[in-house]
């Protein structure tokens, strides 16, 4: 696809040359490199962002247009300033998130917050598939906003309220939850299956809504779509601004993996970082594995980002919260069905979330990878014919 759009690019350079004038060309579009086509946008880079501006602002149009006469369909252009602040070797950090198409909205409204513009609602609501960024963006507000905040997980606000309700001190927890501080709860999509906790949490955000201080929450799903939740919280959910962040486009995956490869990314293998950025096209975790992989060699087992016990343990517990089994129970040898299933859903989840079956297998009372590979496999067949089923199961990851 690069091929062809350089291409055709180059094809429709003179006739650009010659609607513009030769001194215009050679200012503002000789430089342009046509990056990659995705759903009918051709993305373009610019040396600096005043080209970019300039570009956007005046031969956008035109370049459409040209682009369009060649592919004898409707393209729209879309112009990115080259990325020049890389931000680091390893790891891309909170506090500087990466913006584009995918979570411009998002990212705006949080800006707008922290510069205390008014806005028409205090809740917000963020959705959108796991390795989107929810949380790096959440967490890049946390860091900059003044006032302290309270922060929660969907699982650790659940124990809290057990806690609250072992102990009677309901109304208590409530108040606190209700105090003039922003209040930020990441993942609200596990608290599925939980009325009570649900009819809770639903009296705070009414509450909260009467605030000026804002609530933040964090999704996998849009209210709707979240399985086994309360038609009372679903609408206070709902209730402000909910904004989807989609996967990374191609100008975030580019700048994603250049700040991965460090300064090698502008030299020697530029061009083999460009090619990943077009060719990998999915969550952040995703293209930092391609990024390995192809760094370390395809058959390698390159460093791996995660503790397998820590990751088992937390899996294990967001399935034993979910489903109501305990975890003694699911690493025991009870072959009852309610266990067995949940047995198998765990398996799942970590194998997700890049443990081997023969880890898992260990973690669960060492059993073999066979069987793990048999219970996922059995899992996999449920889950093709109970769409509900697989809502609640990828709710877990």
């Amino acid at each position: 696809m690069q091929a062809l759009l350089q291409e055709t690019w180059n094809r429709i350079e003179p006739e650009l040359r010659a609607r513009t004038g030769a001194a215009v060309f050679d200012a503002w579009l000789a430089e342009l490199r046509p990056m990659a086509m995705e759903r009918g946008i051709l993305h373009l880079e610019a040396k600096n962002r005043l080209v970019c501006e300039r570009v956007n602002q005046m031969f956008a149009g035109l370049i459409a247009e040209c682009m369009s006469a060649e592919f004898g369909t409707a393209i729209s252009v879309a112009v990115e300033p080259v990325h020049e602040g890389l931000l680091g070797e390893l790891e891309v950090s909170p506090s500087q998130p990466i913006v584009d198409n995918s979570n411009r909205t998002a990212f705006l409204a949080l800006k707008a917050l922290l510069e205390a513009r008014s806005l028409p609602s205090a809740l917000f609501l963020f959705h959108g598939q796991p390795g989107s960024g929810k949380s790096f963006l959440l967490d890049w507000w946390l860091g900059l906003q003044g006032k302290r905040c309270r922060r929660f997980t969907a699982p650790q606000l659940s124990r809290a309220y057990q806690a609250c309700f072992k102990e009677h001190r309901v109304a208590e927890f409530r108040k606190e939850l209700c105090s003039e501080r922003p209040l930020m709860i990441d993942e609200v999509h596990r608290l599925s299956g939980q009325p009570r906790i649900q009819e809770e949490f639903a009296n705070v955000l009414e509450e909260r809504a009467k605030l000026e201080v804002p609530t933040l929450m964090g999704s996998r799903w849009h209210p709707r779509e979240i399985w086994r939740i309360g038609d009372r919280l679903r609408t206070w959910l709902g209730s402000g601004m909910v904004t989807q962040i989609a996967l990374p486009g191609p100008e975030a995956r580019l700048r994603y993996l250049r700040a991965l490869e460090g300064p090698p990314s502008r030299n020697g293998r530029a061009s083999l970082i460009e090619n990943l950025a077009r060719e990998v096209k999915g969550s952040y975790p995703e293209l930092r594995r391609a990024w390995a992989m192809q760094r370390h060699g395809r058959g390698s087992r390159y460093w791996q980002l995660i503790d397998p016990r820590s990751t088992y343990d937390r899996s294990a517990n967001r399935v034993a919260d979910a489903l109501g089994v305990s975890v003694e129970d699911m690493v025991g040898p009870s072959q009852c069905r309610r266990t067995s299933s949940a047995r198998k859903i765990l398996a799942w989840v970590c194998v997700q979330q890049g443990l081997s079956r023969a880890e898992v297998g260990r973690f669960l009372g060492g059993r073999t990878r066979a069987a793990i590979s048999y219970g996922i496999k059995t899992l996999n067949l449920r889950l093709e014919g109970e769409p509900e089923l697989r809502r609640q199961v990828e709710s877990l990851l």
